[in-house]
């Protein structure tokens, strides 16, 4: 009777422990279970933010696209309007290519005598050596600068829609009676734009006098020859640009 309770118990005992080792696996499977839920779902998070992102970037791709054909439009306007307006300039004769070509075959005579034509920003400059026109601070201009200012005139008549700029300019030498030398370079100026108006009969609508004063030089002051270079009247030709608009959207 002994040996069957005694066996009963051992049953009984091995039931529950083998109850326990089952209930210890099962827990651990379900927190397996558990953080590859976990872990899926932290997955499919990064997915949706990586769909998102995507949505997003297809989104800016399709605006930039725009946007860059929008520009290369723009640019093939912007282009088109300088052609309009070389064409409009080329066709009434002002361009400035053509203006210095003349301007330059006009000035021949003078040049052995120190007179320059350059192109520069789009625009020509000639220049005359001071006492091409003047004496040592005088505003009164010579005979042979009055024959070379009839040779810009006669490009000026050639070419209607052109304006100019007479700019006086000096070294940094100042005579006894002048606190500066910003009225003889002005003074000089419109000496040129009388002659030019007054003389040969260009409209005073196209001229504009400026002085500059020893403050534009193209030499150093600290020599003779230098000073020489900077003591000079500059004259600019430049086309008449108030229909510029107009002109670049003709076709």
């Amino acid at each position: 009777m002994r040996n069957l309770k005694a066996i009963i118990f051992s049953l009984w005992c091995g039931i529950i422990l083998a109850s326990c080792v089952s209930s210890k696996k099962f827990e651990a499977a379900n927190a397996q279970i558990n953080s590859l839920n976990g872990q899926v779902e932290a997955l499919n998070q990064k997915v949706a933010a990586g769909d998102k992102e995507i949505t997003q970037l297809k989104t800016e791709n399709i605006q930039y696209g725009k946007e860059a054909e929008d520009c290369r439009k723009a640019k093939a306007a912007i282009a088109q309007r300088f052609d309009n307006l070389n064409n409009a300039l080329a066709a009434k004769g002002t361009s400035m290519e053509q203006i210095r070509a003349k301007t330059e075959k006009a000035l021949k005579t003078f040049e052995d005598q120190g007179a320059t034509v350059t192109y520069k920003n789009g625009l020509v400059h000639i220049n005359f050596e001071d006492d091409f026109f003047f004496k040592p601070g005088s505003s009164t201009i010579a005979t042979r600068g009055r024959e070379s200012l009839n040779t810009v005139a006669q490009v000026l008549r050639e070419n209607p829609g052109v304006t100019c700029i007479i700019v006086g300019n000096t070294d940094d030498q100042r005579t006894k009676d002048r606190d500066d030398n910003w009225p003889l370079s002005t003074e000089r100026a419109i000496s040129v734009v009388r002659i030019l108006a007054n003389t040969y009969n260009i409209n005073p609508t196209r001229l504009t006098a400026a002085g500059k004063g020893e403050f534009s030089p193209v030499a150093s002051n600290a020599t003779p020859e230098g000073r020489e270079k900077n003591r000079r009247i500059e004259i600019i030709l430049n086309p008449d640009l108030s229909r510029l608009w107009e002109l670049s959207e003709s076709k």
